[in-house]
């Protein structure tokens, strides 16, 4: 990954982490947490973190193999549950967010990367997102669109609850480089007449005239 994406990502991160720090949670558990990275940090901070991701392989003890639909816990088994920029992958959002208030007992703290679409670099921004992620959705992954705040509040279920939402960005340049980079890997398979060839070259020539620069984040707290 190109460095100055992968600082935008840290950034994003380590302003999620701190939300979750802020919450003085008793445990965590991290639905479709990948590597482990918000565990493992967690939990270097002396808070018990579980992680669950299908993608699990048993090789680290904290992270559990499992479906966030059909999760392996009892009712109520930790204090907040969170999803970083997961909710865009999930087959059954609503039933997801099912299963992440039933094993929560205070909430959940959900992040979705968000878009400022009243900055046209931004709108162009959302506009490669929506290319690239057709690009692998045509591959057989679930990568739909980024979900916006009342699709979010949407897909959970019904119930008291309070919630807060915050839009969080800062704007950060990325070079079309590290933006062609992803993409090229994409655009090979296809044929020079296919559409989504063209809309990508559109895409990068905007690029190149105006810039690109990096998302920001939805973060959405629910106080069970």
């Amino acid at each position: 990954m190109d460095t100055a994406i992968q600082r935008e990502w840290q950034h994003l991160f380590d302003h999620f982490e701190r939300r979750v720090l802020d919450l003085q949670p008793e445990s965590v558990l991290d639905v479709g947490c990948g590597r482990g990275v918000l565990v493992n940090r967690l939990s270097e901070a002396g808070i018990p973190a579980t992680g669950v991701d299908p993608q699990a392989n048993g090789s680290d003890p904290q992270i559990v193999q499992g479906d966030a639909a059909r999760m392996p816990f009892a009712d109520g088994s930790f204090e907040w549950v969170t999803l970083r920029h997961v909710p865009h992958h999930l087959p059954d959002l609503p039933a997801a967010l099912r299963e992440c208030v039933r094993v929560a007992r205070k909430g959940l703290l959900i992040a979705e990367p968000w878009f400022d679409t009243s900055d046209p670099v931004q709108r162009l921004a959302e506009r490669w997102d929506r290319w690239w992620k057709r690009r692998h959705e045509s591959n057989g992954d679930i990568h739909r669109p980024c979900l916006t705040l009342p699709e979010l509040k949407a897909a959970l279920p019904p119930g008291a609850r309070q919630i807060e939402a915050e839009h969080y960005r800062r704007e950060a340049a990325i070079p079309f480089q590290a933006i062609d980079a992803l993409s090229q890997p994409l655009l090979h398979p296809l044929p020079a007449d296919d559409p989504e060839r063209a809309e990508y070259e559109a895409i990068a020539q905007a690029i190149r005239d105006q810039g690109f620069t990096y998302n920001g984040t939805l973060i959405l707290k629910v106080t069970l």
